[in-house]
């Protein structure tokens, strides 16, 4: 049953989840509406590369999911982010064959897209997400697409963001007939959506040229590479990375006070040392070495994250823009919140699943 739309979903996340400069990590998530209440969305802590026909992936009701959040009015004093993830988790419909995962934090925005979404953190596109003129800037790349897109300030995930992107397209609706299809995250990332796979996935790569095309960015992003370096740790070979921290005077205040978007928070703050060994992450200045004292799979993601970081702050360096970085509170938020700590905690595991 639905074998051809999960079909699709494997295609739409095999389309993007193969790019560490689209998605790093287990960041970014797909769906696909099986029917007119089935929705099949990435679950929590997978890759999008890891998803195929039979996992990877949870079907939720989101016709319940996304009248939950029309309805819901914020004038009551209830915990709706709590609640939020709540409603979704108890949406989920058990599947012969599929395991009971946790859907993806954000199937709420989900649930009021169009049929396919894909939605990613590409390094592009943050370069516009994280700079203080962003939304200028993507009027000026934009405006002449016919797909139309909109513009979400930076809300925190979750339930306030479904709500605000509702808000956002409706607005747009209204003011133009039409459903926008591309979506611009403050702080986050990118969201295309569109009926047919095929379509999402050619809009999604028509978003990255036209953005490499107007700064003229003709390199290819750098290869990742880590090694074994004994011991259970890991060194990376990512020689963009090496060169990078090699000589520079960089500290730890330089990853804390640069807060650019919620997976550098997950995977890399609060796990780094500079100059230290006592870290997941551990970044020696003087030769460049960088070392991961972690499982593989955790340091890969690390690395991954690592080098989206670090490319998308010399990027909007290089091309005269400014940074804008996420508030305390912001900040505060994405360390506090369950659902990030529930992903986390899965990397921090893996170690046990593989063996």
């Amino acid at each position: 049953m639905f074998l051809e739309q999960l079909k699709d979903l494997e295609k739409i996340s095999q389309a993007v989840g193969n790019s560490p400069d689209l998605v790093q990590g287990g960041g970014g998530n797909t769906s696909v509406k099986l029917d007119d209440t089935k929705m099949a969305v990435k679950a929590s802590g997978f890759k999008l590369k890891e998803i195929t026909p039979n996992e990877g992936y949870v079907v939720v009701d989101y016709q319940k999911i996304r009248q939950y959040h029309q309805q819901a009015d914020l004038s009551e004093n209830r915990d709706f982010e709590k609640e939020s993830g709540e409603f979704v988790r108890a949406s989920v419909i058990p599947m012969e064959g599929l395991k009971p995962l946790r859907p993806s934090v954000e199937a709420g925005f989900h649930s009021i897209l169009l049929k396919h979404v894909i939605h990613t953190h590409p390094v592009y596109s943050n370069m516009i997400c994280c700079s203080k003129n962003g939304q200028e800037l993507a009027d000026s790349i934009f405006s002449v697409k016919e797909y139309g897109f909109v513009w979400i300030p930076y809300i925190n995930p979750g339930f306030m963001l479904t709500l605000s992107m509702q808000q956002k397209i409706s607005e747009y609706k209204q003011q133009t007939g039409k459903f926008p299809q591309v979506i611009f995250m403050e702080n986050h990332g990118l969201v295309v959506t569109a009926d047919t796979a095929d379509a999402a996935i050619s809009l999604h790569e028509d978003v990255i040229r036209t953005i490499r095309q107007y700064f003229h960015m003709d390199e290819p992003f750098p290869v990742i590479k880590i090694e074994s370096a004994g011991d259970g740790a890991f060194k990376s070979k990512t020689q963009y990375l090496i060169d990078y921290f090699k000589g520079s005077d960089i500290t730890l205040s330089f990853f804390e006070n640069t807060a650019l978007y919620p997976d550098q928070l997950v995977y890399l703050n609060g796990n780094i040392a500079v100059n230290g060994s006592g870290q997941k992450l551990n970044i020696n200045t003087v030769n460049g070495e960088i070392l991961y004292r972690t499982n593989e799979k955790e340091a890969l993601t690390m690395e991954e994250t690592l080098l989206g970081f670090v490319y998308v702050v010399e990027s909007i360096r290089k091309y005269n823009l400014s940074i804008k970085t996420m508030s305390d509170k912001e900040t505060d938020f994405i360390r506090n919140w369950e659902s990030e700590k529930y992903r986390k905690s899965l990397l921090g595991n893996s170690a046990a699943k593989e063996n």
